[in-house]
């Protein structure tokens, strides 16, 4: 995901939350923590990609 589907899922995840009563907090960490898993799993890729010297 790039960051625009990133914002997008965020901002559909708050407003399904404050509509249906859920909670908004629970809703921001979910995105955090799959945004956060996503830099991890880049940072990874591009560790692997570096040539050893």
């Amino acid at each position: 995901m790039n960051a625009e589907q990133f914002l997008t899922l965020a901002d559909t995840l708050r407003s399904f939350a404050q509509h249906s009563g859920r909670d908004l907090n629970a809703s921001n960490l979910f995105v955090h923590d799959m945004l956060m898993r996503a830099i991890e799993i880049e940072l990874c890729g591009e560790e692997e990609d570096e040539p050893q010297n």
